[in-house]
């Protein structure tokens, strides 16, 4: 789990908490502001590698053509292993001119890559074996990654508060005063856009039906404002 960093501000002048007039407002002129993270250990549903051709030809055309041949024999290869075409996507393409060497002719360097998604972590091991098989010189970024982190919010987001609010009491007792009503309390927790969360870096792991998925860390926070009294 990657460390969280905490920002609490202890106000105890009658300073206003910069907010839209009237909310976070304290009836005191006191106030103590924290953030609170709580994070549930889910196993991964989902996962998500990529594969690669990449060609050499001094002809730009040929080697467009010969990528293209390759690639249709990796994406083939994944189908007859039950990948679907709603599964993968080609998420790279590129064509460099790589300098001529001397003694040797300028070559153009074609480049395709096709990211694989699918619900299925416990199958991932033979793919990549399949693909590499099948014409592939590329792959990695083998991730788990737990697809709708939304099926545990509501009890994250209590432990978010929950850590929040004894935060909030210890600093209450620190300033010799004790806990008020919440005047404010927010979601800060960073959904994820669908991010994959990296798990391994390279598919040499993944060579055979060994892989061990692991745990996905689903981390929640949450800033509160409570009344000091």
């Amino acid at each position: 789990m990657r460390p969280l960093a905490l920002l609490i501000s202890l106000t105890l002048a009658s300073v206003p908490i910069v907010a839209e007039p009237g909310t976070c407002v304290s009836s005191t002129g006191r106030s103590v502001s924290v953030h609170g993270a709580g994070t549930i250990s889910l196993r991964p549903d989902r996962v998500s590698f990529t594969v690669g051709v990449e060609t050499h030809n001094a002809s730009v055309a040929e080697g467009y053509r010969a990528n293209r041949t390759r690639v249709g024999d990796v994406i083939a290869a994944l189908k007859q292993r039950g990948v679907k075409a709603e599964e993968m996507q080609t998420s790279y393409f590129d064509i460099a001119t790589l300098g001529p060497r001397k003694g040797q002719p300028r070559l153009f360097q074609v480049e395709s890559t096709v990211t694989v998604t699918r619900a299925d972590p416990e199958s991932v091991g033979d793919l990549p074996q399949a693909a590499v098989s099948a014409g592939a010189n590329q792959a990695g970024s083998l991730r788990f990654f737990v697809g709708d982190p939304s099926q545990v919010q509501r009890h994250g987001l209590d432990l978010a508060f929950q850590d929040a609010r004894s935060k909030a009491e210890s600093l209450a007792a620190l300033a010799k005063k004790t806990l008020g009503d919440v005047l404010c309390v927010a979601d800060e927790t960073e959904y994820p856009d669908r991010e994959l969360r990296s798990r391994l870096q390279s598919l040499g792991y993944a060579h055979s039906s060994g892989v061990e998925t692991g745990t996905e860390q689903v981390s929640f926070n949450v800033s509160a404002v409570f009344e000091l009294k």
